[in-house]
């Protein structure tokens, strides 16, 4: 009798998964990967989005949908209900629209008919359809933090066939999903077979191509370019249209070809980065078909929205905005200057800045900006001495400054520290901005602007390090001269970022940790230095380090006439200096303690390095210090 019901039992609970659908699933070991922070796209509203980009991102879900499928569209109040649910918990929502018959004038009627709220991705390129691997409409995938594909399949089982429906779902396939990765644990079942439309491959017409401008490439230009090549920016041209695009098609192919363009020079396996630039072989294929067929507009209709493309800031409106008092004239002709301004901050109490953004006025003269924090005004004393606006062509704020802001330099682009810390702006403060100046050949004028994102919700103080050897002497001729630095952690210490810095002799520059135990960790490896192109490269996962950690950073400079960036022709001795004809080799680090305490002992003895370091350079100079 006992068997008997059992077996009943078991016959239950066969019917109750075959009416839901019989999910296959595996463990974690046999998930799949993805490089989450190379995934992105562009909204129907214009806008581009990497995935794993909030602050305190858990957990990506990407849903694929179609404007024509009735099981899709039943499946969007669900949609956004886990979208509002789970928003302030780290999980971000996407719908991907990538049927290639659907275009961006039908997909933004679908979206405005549905009120969908969460971010549309319009996929003309197939690259998160071939890079996530769907096979139906809906079909949703969970993402964790680490890229792992936790879940794909159906919503839920509402629909357990084409044409069969029941009244409300019993099992929550996708939320569930949801819940786990965000509190960290195993997903049930890791596939459920999706129920709805085949997601379609359009034929192709013989002599025909599917590729337009607007529905095609404007989407992956606008993600990838026109952060640089937009008005008011450093590119040379911009991208913002059809016309603009056409003009430049050829060298767009030929620098995408290269991998030239978007500009991205870490490494590969020397440190994993958030906000990789860089195009999908996809993207770079359609490109090149696109300007080989005849470059076709496609219809307008399909057009991004113009205003997106204009926004003053990277980041959004700033928290505060600092604008310098009076336009700066610099004059036709003698060196570079560095050039002192002091900006107040007015705040009445202090605050952590989690992102500068920096705004030069006049791009053809500005060169790099360094931002200090004067506690004690003595910038404002510094500046009545001068009669021109700003103060003092020399190096540094000319005053011991409390602190210092992420320094701006050519190619560096705008990144938020993550959630909860920033480094510390102290209230009745000012800003003293110096700028690096160059010279044109005529008279220029500039007033740049800075601004501040605060840190929310969090109290977490950044620190930064600078490890350098500035006995620093680049022999005439020498094409891969080796230089080497050092700094070891005098307590525990998780490094956020790093943003290496050299001058047109760069060549390539490494950094590396040396764990106490004598295991090594790369943190970053510039194999070629672009002068033009210096970036801040944020972590994935912030490295942390133990007490003792050896971080050595190796620069290699090219000073021989085969440099075709080399200052000096014939080739001289060259040192270290601020000026572009000088040399520098710095690998800045963002990090956290574990402690207040341990931040003030990190303090302490990065200042009594960074001292020792000005001594080797003054001994240097002195004639005292011309070999290492």
């Amino acid at each position: 009798m006992e068997i008997g019901i059992r077996y009943v039992a078991w016959l239950v609970c066969l019917a109750t998964l075959l009416a839901s659908g019989i999910p296959s699933f595996g463990d974690d070991a046999n998930l799949s990967r993805v490089d989450l922070h190379h995934l992105k796209g562009v909204d129907l509203e214009g806008h581009p989005h990497r995935f794993g980009d909030t602050e305190n991102h858990r957990a990506t879900v990407v849903v694929f949908l179609s404007t024509s499928c009735p099981i899709s569209c039943a499946t969007i109040p669900t949609l956004q209900r886990i979208s509002t649910k789970y928003r302030l918990q780290g999980v971000e929502v996407f719908g991907v629209i990538s049927n290639p018959g659907t275009s961006r004038e039908e997909a933004i009627d679908h979206v405005e008919e549905f009120g969908i709220r969460f971010p549309v991705l319009f996929d003309s390129s197939k690259v998160l359809r071939n890079a996530l691997q769907p096979t139906h409409t809906p079909q949703a995938l969970v993402i964790s933090n680490a890229g792992v594909v936790a879940y794909s399949g159906r919503i839920d089982n509402r629909f357990t066939a084409l044409g069969r429906r029941r009244g409300r779902p019993s099992i929550h396939d996708l939320e569930d999903a949801t819940k786990a990765v965000v509190l960290g644990r195993s997903v049930r079942y890791a596939y459920v077979e999706p129920i709805g439309c085949l997601l379609e491959n359009k034929p192709q017409q013989d002599g025909e191509t599917e590729l337009s401008f607007h529905r095609d490439i404007a989407p992956i230009l606008h993600a990838n370019c026109v952060e640089c090549h937009r008005a008011g920016e450093a590119a040379p041209f911009t991208l913002q249209s059809y016309e603009e695009t056409c003009r430049h098609a050829e060298q767009i192919v030929h620098v995408t070809k290269t991998k030239f363009m978007p500009p991205w020079h870490p490494s590969e396996g020397y440190g994993e980065f958030r906000n990789t630039r860089g195009l999908a072989p996809e993207e770079i294929q359609l490109i090149e078909e696109w300007v080989r067929s005849g470059m076709p507009e496609g219809d307008t209709a399909d057009a991004l929205p113009h205003q997106v493309v204009d926004l003053e800031w990277r980041l959004g409106k700033p928290d505060l905005i600092l604008t310098m008092e009076d336009e700066f004239e610099l004059g036709a002709e003698g060196p570079d200057i560095h050039q002192h301004f002091v900006l107040p901050i007015q705040l009445h109490d202090s605050r952590l800045v989690s992102a500068v953004e920096f705004r030069p006025g006049n791009r053809r003269v500005v060169h790099h900006a360094c931002f200090y924090i004067d506690t004690t005004h003595s910038g404002r004393k510094l500046s009545d001495l001068y009669p021109d606006v700003g103060y003092g062509s020399f190096v540094g704020p000319g005053f011991l400054n409390a602190g210092a802001l992420r320094s701006w330099l050519p190619g560096m682009s705008p990144q938020r520290l993550p959630k909860g810390t920033g480094q510390p702006l102290h209230a009745h403060s000012d800003l003293v901005l110096e700028i690096h100046y160059q010279r044109t050949g005529k008279v220029e004028r500039d007033r740049s602007q800075v601004g501040l994102y605060f840190t929310r919700g969090g109290r977490q103080v950044v620190g930064e390090i600078q490890v350098m050897n500035k006995a620093l002497v680049i022999p005439a001729g020498e094409s891969d001269y080796r230089h080497e630095s050092s700094f070891v952690l005098p307590v525990d210490a998780t490094l956020l970022d790093t943003a290496p810095h050299m001058h047109l002799l760069g060549k390539e520059m490494k950094a590396t940790a040396t764990l106490p135990n004598g295991t090594t960790q790369e943190l970053v490896w510039i194999r070629d230095w672009d002068f033009n192109w210096q970036g801040q490269y944020l972590y994935k996962k912030p490295v942390r380090l133990p007490k003792g950690t050896r971080i050595d950073v190796v620069a290699i400079y090219d000073n021989s006439e085969s440099n075709p960036l080399n200052p000096n022709s014939p080739p001289k001795q060259v040192t270290w200096g601020e000026q572009t004809k000088d040399e520098m080799g710095v690998c800045h680090f963002r990090y956290l303690c574990d402690s207040h305490s341990d931040l003030e002992k990190m303090n302490r003895h990065y200042l009594r390095y960074a001292d020792h370091e000005q001594a080797r350079y003054r001994s240097m100079l002195s004639g005292a210090g011309r070999s290492e």
